[in-house]
């Protein structure tokens, strides 16, 4: 089967910029490279790259008619929690204008096999299956450059904020190598090898008793993460305490996967990538 050639991302955020300049980097970048954007003027964006401006993610007709008039084959969901009910919405879209692949925003922990506060994530991959519209799915952990610092508390009082023990392996990945295998992959791999597949990867891994001590930062073991957005930081941090952030748990087995389902995985796709490690980007907390 061939390889995909043009894609639309919409939203534009933290993960979204990374994947867009991934996109423009490729030795055969897209033949198409849109991004749909509610706020536009709100960015700068590259000038190989059309912006298009859409009122409501949610509006099927709209958004179906600019996938059609771009041609769009592949469709990269970049948008955050708040806009995770919008994406199926955005599925039926993709499936309205003939899109050949749906990549949901995924882009942390898996989800799949889940308790029921994922129930959202389960619900929206659910109907993306039954719609028959073909997924793609990357499971990246832990960002690098944001979770070191928001969900250890340590710009609040200097310390490494821990619920429970903080032994447990998590998985860290660059933004700029989670944007680049995405990018990678959708150009380089026949649409075959990536249609309804999960993506596991896994740039570093380290639980927060080894970022204290690589950092020589105190520990300080509470209920909740200080400072602002405690509530979502502390449920983070519990998903750490779990095991459920590195990219290979399997909530079914109480463990880590095996083979393909592996954390890192996927790495091996990337051939010749040297995968950025926490210590090559945070040289201090």
């Amino acid at each position: 089967m061939s390889k995909l050639t043009s894609f639309a991302i919409i939203g534009s955020g933290n993960i979204g910029s990374f994947i867009i300049s991934a996109f423009l980097g490729q030795a055969a970048p897209p033949s198409t490279l849109i991004v749909l954007s509610r706020n536009p003027e709100s960015k700068n964006f590259p000038p190989e790259v059309q912006v298009v401006k859409v009122y409501d993610y949610g509006d099927i007709n709209a958004v179906a008619r600019i996938l059609t008039a771009h041609n769009i084959e592949a469709v990269i969901s970049t948008v955050g929690f708040g806009g995770i009910s919008a994406q199926k919405k955005m599925a039926d879209a993709a499936n309205l204008a003939g899109v050949k692949l749906f990549a949901p925003s995924e882009f942390g922990s898996p989800t799949d096999g889940a308790p029921r506060e994922y129930r959202p994530l389960q619900e929206r991959d659910e109907y993306i299956n039954a719609i028959g519209l073909p997924w793609a799915r990357f499971y990246t952990g832990a960002f690098i450059n944001t979770a070191l610092f928001t969900v250890t508390g340590v710009r609040v009082n200097g310390k490494i904020n821990i619920i429970g023990r903080g032994h447990t392996p998590v998985t860290f990945t660059s933004e700029e190598d989670a944007g680049g295998f995405i990018a990678y992959v959708l150009t380089s791999l026949p649409s075959s090898s990536i249609s309804n597949k999960i993506f596991r990867l896994e740039g570093d891994r380290a639980s927060l008793q080894d970022i204290a001590k690589w950092y020589h930062k105190e520990v300080a073991y509470v209920e909740a993460i200080p400072g602002p957005r405690s509530e979502i930081l502390s449920m983070f941090s519990r998903i750490f305490e779990s095991g459920a952030a590195s990219t290979g748990w399997n909530f079914a087995l109480e463990g880590e996967g095996k083979g393909w389902d592996a954390a890192g995985s996927a790495n091996e796709l990337w051939q010749g990538h040297q995968w950025k490690k926490i210590r090559d980007l945070v040289t201090t907390l």
